[in-house]
């Protein structure tokens, strides 16, 4: 068997990561119409502004970022990879590929907890604990968005750095 049978190309893991992003949409999209506690309350926390705004943006962000952002990347690195035929550094690649999945799903996902969190604290009257409900999530956000930044970086070096076969 060759090596060329055997070989995983980083385009085929990023449209698996693709793939991981259309469930993880779905079952958030379900998520937020079921109509049983404490989901019925999501879409008027989502109504109401302020912290809902957080879970909107936190559910959008994943959507576009964790199916369609890997999704292109796929694409550009089926290209590398096929059509021109060169390699991506395994050095560069798994940290960064690593980095930029998981920095971007749990930024979305706690960026959503914090919305929603946030939210049902507003509508159940305790608007004064808004700011404390909200801020034990702002420096987990801006650590796993460094995290994700610096992953896209290394993906992009990779890609960059990418040889010929």
């Amino acid at each position: 068997m060759s090596s060329q049978a055997t070989r995983k190309y980083w385009y085929a893991r990023c449209r698996e990561a693709s793939y991981i992003g259309i469930l993880g949409s779905v079952a958030w999209t379900v998520a937020l119409v079921l109509p049983f506690r404490p989901f019925d309350e999501l879409p008027p926390v989502m109504a109401g502004g302020g912290p809902g705004e957080w879970l909107v943006i936190g559910y959008l962000l994943y959507v576009i970022l964790g199916v369609g952002a890997f999704g292109w990347l796929s694409g550009l690195l089926h290209v590398i990879e096929m059509e021109e035929g060169r390699t991506i550094s395994q050095s560069l690649m798994w940290p960064g590929f690593l980095m930029l999945l998981l920095g971007t799903t749990v930024s979305c996902v706690s960026l959503g907890c914090a919305g929603a969190s946030g939210g049902y604290a507003s509508l159940n009257g305790g608007t004064s604990s808004l700011h404390q409900m909200l801020a034990p999530y702002l420096y987990p956000l801006s650590a796993t968005t460094i995290v994700a930044a610096a992953g896209a970086f290394m993906v992009l070096l990779a890609m960059v750095r990418a040889r010929g076969t």
